[in-house]
């Protein structure tokens, strides 16, 4: 509370007469004057509504108007310094504390140095090349867990907690966005963020071009238990013509379970378990069968989902060989940095071999065609070193690996 309290009236710019007082295990006396009662009463409601929240109990909170209530203040006084008057355990104080400061740092704390900017790749028609269609922002919470020196991840309510604060934070943060980039953000919100009515204002704020480029990604885990409020903020998003997207749907699942339609599905590979069964999050995700992606594109479309995760090359040659249009993850931003490096080398390779170059391009050219890869562009011999056959990836290039037609987002 005396730490709230500070918090409180600093930005205030004055000094503000509260006197706190310790009584008996569970609580605290604070007496001010008329000027400070504002001051009180939103630092009260506001560490009680975190305790709630946080479930580690309720506080209550009475008032007492001095000196006109000042023997019911002396009754309530001998019931919190009387024997088991309160039998709940303590509350993880330091817990709330920490998370009363992240909710303070965050309020006015530029993003930039936490957020994380994660390309979500398309392959092309003719599965020669890949090319970025989207660009996902995230916090990164590990960098937030240093900044601020608390465990998020480890403990659910404060994971919720935070993330709530860093939906507005997010949003927030878009209005300094650069826009040069044309492609579209893709921002996790929660269904609350986006039916709160700050959602709307804050699009307001937002350029009007802003609207279309946002992707909104609403988790699955929400969809599960809370489906009509998930359907709410869906709607909530078309009517501001934002793309919306459904986040780690389970892809051993996925094409079993009832979803929404026309909405972008994040397909999230099974961990492996660990020794004792339990998931290893830390570990390569478990690398998906075509056979399964087959079978989810087959029954979700191919042309709304997008296989997350690809932490390895085995699942991205999977993914390949099952016809998965969009992928994302660190192997497929490293195979594509990959590309990007060889195809100027092959750009200068092929202007050798020019006309103007006489024999030597003639020679050149003869001994390229002597190689096995022959006919194959950089991405084909680069789907050659990742262990897909020759005649897998010729045969993909004939029938586009991926069905007619571009993919529009």
């Amino acid at each position: 509370m005396d730490s709230e309290l500070k918090a409180v009236t600093i930005p205030a710019g004055h000094a503000v007469r509260i006197n706190t007082y310790r009584i008996g295990p569970y609580g605290w006396l604070l007496v001010g004057d008329t000027r400070s009662a504002g001051t009180l009463l939103a630092a009260v409601d506001r560490v009680r509504s975190v305790f709630a929240d946080a479930h580690q109990g309720k506080v209550d909170v009475h008032w007492f108007d001095l000196p006109r209530e000042a023997k019911a203040l002396v009754a309530c006084l001998r019931t919190l310094t009387g024997e088991g008057s309160l039998l709940s355990p303590a509350p993880a104080t330091d817990e709330l504390a920490a998370l009363l400061r992240i909710e303070r740092g965050l309020h006015g704390t530029d993003l930039s140095s936490l957020v994380r900017r994660h390309p979500i790749y398309r392959v092309s028609d003719d599965a020669a090349s890949l090319e970025p269609i989207m660009l996902e922002q995230t916090v990164d919470l590990a960098a937030l867990e240093r900044l601020f020196q608390v465990t998020v991840v480890g403990v659910p309510w404060m994971h919720a907690r935070v993330t709530e604060v860093l939906d507005q934070r997010m949003l927030r943060h878009l209005l300094h966005e650069d826009a040069s980039s044309r492609l579209p953000i893709a921002v996790k919100l929660h269904a609350g963020t986006v039916r709160n009515g700050t959602f709307a204002a804050l699009l307001d704020e937002l350029p009007a071009h802003w609207h279309a480029r946002l992707a909104i990604e609403l988790p699955y885990a929400e969809w599960l238990v809370a489906p009509d409020a998930v359907g709410e903020a869906l709607r909530i998003g078309r009517l501001r013509q934002c793309l919306m997207v459904l986040d780690h749907v389970p892809l051993d699942r996925a094409a079993d379970l009832p979803l929404p339609k026309d909405v972008l599905l994040r397909l999230m590979p099974a961990l492996p378990n660990g020794p004792d069964g339990t998931a290893a999050p830390l570990r390569a995700h478990d690398v998906p069968t075509a056979a399964a992606l087959r079978h989810a594109l087959r029954v979700l479309g191919a042309e709304r989902c997008i296989l997350t995760h690809c932490d390895s090359l085995a699942v991205v040659h999977s993914a390949l060989e099952a016809g998965v249009r969009m992928l994302q993850g660190q192997a497929v931003a490293d195979f594509a940095e990959m590309r990007a490096q060889i195809t100027p080398a092959a750009t200068s390779e092929a202007k050798a071999g020019t006309p103007e170059d006489g024999p030597a391009g003639d020679d050149a050219a003869a001994a390229e065609s002597e190689t096995p890869s022959s006919g194959l562009s950089p991405w084909g011999r680069m789907l050659g070193w990742l262990h897909l056959t020759r005649g897998g990836v010729d045969a993909g290039m004939e029938r586009g690996l991926l069905g007619d037609g571009p993919t529009r987002i």
